[in-house]
């Protein structure tokens, strides 16, 4: 079969998936980094133009960097502003689906102590309590990618610190909230509407000599293996570790793999 017909086959078996799919109760939930904005406004169009039920949330540190007028045109209905009281609880049992495009470190670190003293939090974390689904950018929390980039983090400087903010994108792994590039976040989301697995795209591994080949604790994150800094941090230098195919590394791990200079292995 060539490329051309296969990609019409694609296309047709996710238009058919579309249509079957019932609407779903979407939670929106935008804090204060400004990584994620344009993705989440793609999704807002997504999300209302396939008829799903969308309830959007801002921190008052979101309102700075998004008006509610931009989600609005986009196509969002029922926002929810600072000081709005809500029904934190009654909300998160009737939502399928958690999305957190703009996720910041601040949000990410009050997150990973599992305190729910904002409005944000106790919607991430009581969705969670309730089973359900959350997915978030990563981009905007991570010390060593964008969130550290906004206030010009140099190579070198304040390590300790940006590994304490780093775990804690480790931390949310674990709690089971699907941490995604920005790139990937519009179709991450669309197939968790279809109900379809996303396979992640395995990191770069140096190319070094292995000296050992564990095999390394994972936990599961719905089903997807979750590596973290912590599971890598008593390996040896230039190791060679064995992987599932559908594992996923946090953050801090991938920079852990690379600081050790693992080799990693995904089992076939």
């Amino acid at each position: 079969m060539d490329r051309a017909r296969l990609i019409e086959i694609v296309k047709q078996v996710i238009a058919e998936l579309r249509a079957k799919a019932p609407a779903q109760n979407v939670l929106m939930l935008f804090s204060g980094a400004s990584t994620g904005f344009v993705a989440g406004m793609e999704t807002i169009k997504l999300l209302a133009g396939r008829g799903h039920e969308l309830t959007v949330v801002f921190t008052p540190s979101a309102v700075n960097i998004i008006t509610p007028e931009q989600a609005q045109r986009a196509g969002a209905k029922n926002i929810i502003l600072p000081n709005t009281w809500l029904d934190a609880p009654g909300v998160a049992r009737q939502t399928d689906l958690v999305l957190v495009p703009t996720l910041s470190m601040n949000t990410a670190a009050r997150l990973a102590q599992g305190l729910m003293d904002t409005l944000i939090s106790t919607l991430v974390l009581g969705s969670l309590l309730a089973g359900k689904r959350v997915i978030a950018i990563r981009d905007g929390a991570d010390p060593y990618g964008n969130g550290g980039r906004v206030f010009g983090a140099q190579p070198g400087v304040a390590t300790p610190l940006k590994d304490t903010m780093a775990k804690n994108l480790d931390t949310l792994a674990t709690f089971g909230i699907e941490l995604v590039g920005e790139p990937d976040f519009l179709a991450t989301v669309e197939a968790r509407l279809l109900g379809l697995s996303v396979q992640s795209t395995p990191p770069d591994s140096p190319q070094t000599m292995a000296v050992s080949s564990p095999v390394i604790p994972l936990v599961s994150s719905g089903g997807t293996p979750i590596i973290t800094h912590s599971d890598l941090l008593t390996l040896p230098a230039c190791a060679s570790i064995s992987v599932p195919p559908s594992a996923r590394f946090t953050p801090l791990a991938r920079e852990t793999a690379n600081r050790l200079k693992l080799k990693i292995v995904f089992e076939s």
